[in-house]
């Protein structure tokens, strides 16, 4: 069994702890290939050759698109073929916990020592209600809005990052500083009002879609209904560009500057630097309007046909450990869900030149040990590409906002049961 139980704000306190607890990999006795199935950048590579290297388990790394890999876990549990670990983002997170049976409880391999080191609502998401211990937390998202900060200087808007967090306090002064910004240019401020409005307010609340106890209130939330509202809004004062997020027109438009926001978790970071490179520099990130949230985060899970969990819960506790972790964040902006290193000098004092020197250890990590856990049902995923259709179908113009908002709720009430 592992621990890697640290106290001390620097890296040296806690690497020492780390690396006391969390033993260096072992070679294999005998010749191991472990299939790893994830989804997005979730910046392993470098770490599994490293693993590889250093024990001689091989490990195949099976990368899809996000809905494209949770879509296939489905039949793949049901077959039982599976892979040795899954990913399992938030979003997913309770459809999969309904079936703890499909999963390896970790608590049979030792978790329960190593639980108390990672931030309490991230490791309460990989928990079944039974109990059961599906899966060890990668990161945590946060929230922050990115932005271009020479195309804010070319339409006259401030550009220094806490000037820009004091101008969009409000999503009234967002949606007015974005008005501001299409007057001067002609070009829309923001991607989509789904991904970087609607998403965010709605992560802003205690309860988006469900009750805790799983009774889905999507359609009476107050969350859920601000969030509506404010994307609505700054559709009508016409700050959108309707792109789809992660679509290849917005890869093009991002990296063309053909927007100057969007919404920002700490894996966007590593999501713009690849898809527009030639900005380096370009960007600034700034506090997004009211209080912060998070979005994102994902679980490492021990499907229960695997053939080999011991040697992929040893893979698990290595890669999520604390220097591992740090070790992403840097390379790839993926922040820590390990809170002892929010008060280390190494993630306090990080910067990214990328984003003009932006100070990200201390913008994602203010609010990261702070917040709570938002209880996400079975059908999250279902309803927010139904509600996010719904907002494309306003920006489209083929839809009035409240015709747009009944063909949602019918569409939900059609997928989703009570």
């Amino acid at each position: 069994m592992r621990k890697h139980r640290f106290v001390g704000v620097g890296l040296a306190g806690v690497m020492a702890a780390s690396m006391a607890a969390v033993a260096a990999p072992v070679a294999a006795q005998d010749e191991v290939t472990l299939d790893l199935w994830n989804f997005g950048a979730q910046g392993f590579a470098e770490l599994l050759e490293k693993y590889e290297a250093e024990t001689g388990v091989k490990v195949n790394m099976l990368s899809k698109g996000y809905d494209e890999h949770h879509e296939s876990l489905i039949p793949a549990f049901a077959s039982g073929q599976v892979p040795d670990i899954a990913a399992v983002e938030v979003g997913y997170n309770s459809l999969f916990k309904a079936q703890p049976q499909n999963f390896v409880d970790m608590r049979t391999l030792g978790v329960d020592e190593i639980a108390g080191d990672y931030v309490d609502w991230r490791w309460a998401q990989g928990v079944a209600p039974d109990g059961t211990v599906i899966g060890i937390p990668t990161d945590t998202g946060g929230l922050a809005m990115c932005y271009r900060s020479d195309l804010f200087e070319a339409a006259g808007l401030p550009t220094d990052r806490d000037e820009v967090s004091a101008a969009i306090a409000t999503w009234d002064d967002f949606i007015a500083l974005g008005t501001q910004y299409v007057e001067a240019t002609g070009a829309p401020f923001i991607d989509a009002a789904a991904g970087s409005v609607y998403n965010v307010v709605k992560k802003q609340g205690d309860k988006e879609y469900y009750e805790d106890d799983g009774t889905p209130i999507y359609e009476t939330s107050e969350q859920n209904l601000k969030a509506w509202d404010t994307a609505v809004k700054a559709i009508e004062a016409g700050i959108t560009a309707n792109i789809a997020q992660f679509s290849p027109e917005w890869n093009a438009d991002m990296s063309n500057g053909d927007f100057a926001a969007l919404s920002c978790p700490a894996w966007m970071m590593n999501y713009i630097q690849g898809q527009a490179p030639d900005t380096a520099g370009l960007w600034d990130i700034a506090q997004v309007p009211e209080v912060g949230g998070n979005w994102g985060g994902t679980q490492m899970t021990i499907p229960a046909a695997s053939d080999n969990p011991q040697e992929a819960y040893d893979l698990l506790v290595w890669l999520l450990s604390p220097e591992n972790q740090l070790e992403v964040f840097k390379l790839h902006g993926n922040f820590p869900s390990i809170p002892a290193l929010y008060e280390s000098e190494e993630v306090l004092g990080f910067t990214n030149d990328f984003f003009s020197g932006a100070p990200v250890g201390k913008i994602y990590g203010n609010s990261a040990g702070a917040l709570s856990p938002v209880y996400e049902g079975p059908q999250q995923r279902v309803i927010d590409r139904e509600f996010g259709n719904g907002l494309g179908r306003i920006e489209n113009g083929e839809q009035t906002p409240e015709e747009a908002w009944e063909s949602v709720i019918a569409n939900v009430k059609l997928e989703v049961r009570d």
